[in-house]
């Protein structure tokens, strides 16, 4: 096997790209046993200005990549736990759900399982005014007018929605911690058939954002609106 870096014997010795070169060591990683002579006289720019062996280089690469590799797998288990933690509450909500049978039960039962939960410091089950829900006591019933006038995507669009809001919408939508929430997430409670809404406050402004993932409340939002189909329509 021929040295790549030894003299050749045309005038063509300087043909030979950095390229080709790293392409050949890819090709022959063990290309510097036993040519320890060679690899003491490379040396690499450091950060402090001064060289720095190859040897040196590789030990920091191999370093640097075992810390990347360990936030990496961090992440993943922080993302599993998170994803442990909402399956849970998942599973709790829809489980004492399906032991209400009346609409006011399960919207108490909603809002007090969710307001136990991190991050959640207000929660309120709103269905909207109907016929079918005339006889429906203790459960908060409104207009859609107010939602229509302040969050006209959130009835056109039917998916979940999340932002910052004002005193006065937060008055409306948490009347016993309007002074207190800031961002908000409205789950809308039905698809076809939007029968209210499932709101959710926290106290910070940008806790609620439009970058956060809503697959959780919207089946939250699913789930409710299977249940309370059975018991109102």
């Amino acid at each position: 096997m021929s040295d790549i870096f030894a003299p050749q014997n045309n005038d063509n010795t300087d043909a030979l790209s950095a390229d080709q070169v790293a392409a050949y060591l890819k090709k022959h990683p063990d290309f510097f046993i036993n040519r320890d002579s060679l690899l003491a006289e490379i040396t690499l720019p450091h950060e402090s200005g001064q060289a720095i062996s190859l040897l040196e280089r590789q030990v920091k690469i191999l370093r640097e990549r075992s810390i990347e590799s360990r936030h990496t797998l961090n992440q993943l288990l922080e993302t599993a736990k998170y994803n442990d933690q909402l399956f849970n509450v998942t599973r709790a909500l829809i489980l004492a759900l399906l032991m209400e049978d009346e609409v006011a039960q399960i919207a108490s039962a909603t809002e007090a399982n969710l307001c136990t939960q991190p991050g959640i410091d207000a929660c309120s089950v709103i269905l909207f005014q109907a016929e079918y829900l005339k006889n429906v006591e203790h459960t908060r019933l409104e207009s859609a007018e107010f939602l229509q006038e302040n969050f006209p995507t959130l009835l056109r669009d039917r998916r979940t929605l999340c932002r910052a809001v004002s005193k006065d919408t937060a008055a409306f939508l948490f009347p016993h911690q309007a002074a207190s929430i800031r961002s908000v997430a409205l789950c809308p409670i039905g698809r076809e058939r939007m029968l209210g809404v499932l709101a959710i406050g926290n106290k910070a402004q940008d806790y609620f954002n439009d970058e956060l993932d809503t697959l959780f409340l919207d089946f939250i939002g699913e789930v409710l609106e299977s249940i309370l189909v059975r018991k109102i329509l």
